[in-house]
């Protein structure tokens, strides 16, 4: 295999890396958050926060990454964040 390949490909697995101990912790924050909603009787689910980090990211996004495909992603972490707090 070509060697730049390889040295692209490791630098994706590096930032793999980095993503999922971001991940990590900001699900254990949003953990944090379902505790504090529990307490003050807030649901879990809010549309209008999801929207607003939409917004906001897509706004940081630039051109290597489309609205459509931010969202996708953000969906997925949208659905995982509300598992952790119920």
């Amino acid at each position: 295999m070509d060697k730049r390949i390889l040295e692209l490909r490791q630098q994706i697995d590096s930032l793999d890396e980095e993503i999922i101990l971001l991940l990590k912790k900001r699900m254990g924050i949003s953990k944090e958050v379902g505790e504090l909603k529990e307490e003050l009787q807030i649901p879990v689910e809010d549309k209008g926060r999801e929207q607003e980090i939409i917004d906001r990211l897509t706004k940081q996004a630039g051109r290597n990454l489309s609205e459509e495909q931010l969202i996708r992603i953000f969906t997925a972490v949208f659905k995982s964040s509300k598992q952790v707090q119920k």
